[in-house]
């Protein structure tokens, strides 16, 4: 049962707001993305993230496309504080009249952007001094990964209508949004017919029992392949970035 009340949701790049296709339409949130989804061609894809949100009656946040892929990645590895923290205090702002709860991708390893949300989310909350709840979701995880038993668990399970338009949405989209294709052939679409929403409590927790992230080894390879300069490495990125974030916001709490 999604809990009655104002929500949010925050995505790192266009086209994640899919895998809650069912939810968004259920409780219409308002919708953040932290980049505009233009990867590394420059071109983005921020409008399809725009018509979707429209059609199902939700509306755009103060945050939507607010920098390029390539920025969002440069201000990871420049541990640039005062960017992120700027995320945040816009994100706060928004949040300051308390909603429910808001929605973030999970903390899987996958992506350095993915796993940001939860940080901007969670020092956004403290920043402002509210109550909103804070969950997330699966993006390259399986989607029914968390226990819908668990107290702390959302479960929305689609019907048959609604996981067709979703599927169907997906797939018009899969030309322009990297994954899609992989993720259906990985999980099978059956498997989108879940979706889950877990409780976060610690929102700094971002060090999933110290195995090297996958974005770490991807980026070794692509390093190796001369397709980037640099690899975003958790202990000396994420985790400096997370900490200064925390000082940061540590100074500012309760200033909404």
């Amino acid at each position: 049962m999604v809990p009655p009340g104002d929500v949010q949701l925050l995505v790192a790049h266009p086209g994640h707001e899919l895998l809650l296709h069912g939810w968004i339409g259920l409780v219409k949130p308002v919708v953040h993305v932290v980049t505009d989804g233009s990867g590394h061609t420059g071109e983005g894809r921020l409008e399809m993230t725009a018509e979707f949100v429209r059609a199902c009656g939700a509306r755009a946040g103060a945050i939507f496309g607010a920098l390029s892929d390539r920025a969002a990645y440069q201000m990871i590895l420049a541990c640039n504080t005062t960017l992120l923290l700027w995320l945040v205090t816009k994100l706060a702002a928004a949040i300051a009249y308390r909603p429910d709860l808001i929605v973030v991708d999970a903390v899987e390893g996958y992506n350095p952007v993915h796993d940001l949300c939860r940080m901007i989310a969670g020092a956004a909350i403290e920043m402002a001094g509210v109550d909103t709840k804070l969950y997330e979701y699966a993006v390259v995880d399986r989607p029914d990964a968390f226990d819908s038993n668990s107290g702390d668990v959302i479960a929305i399970d689609l019907d048959d209508a609604e996981h067709a338009r979703k599927i169907g949405r997906a797939r018009r989209a899969a030309g322009r949004v990297p994954d899609i294709d992989e993720l259906l052939a990985r999980h099978g679409a059956a498997a989108y017919r879940s979706e889950r929403l877990r409780r976060v409590v610690d929102w700094w927790r971002i060090d999933d029992g110290g195995a090297l992230p996958l974005y770490e080894r991807l980026g070794e390879q692509r390093v190796a392949a001369k397709r980037y300069h640099s690899v975003i490495r958790r202990d000396d990125h994420m985790i400096p970035l997370r900490d200064s974030l925390r000082r940061a916001v540590e100074e500012r709490s309760c200033a909404f």
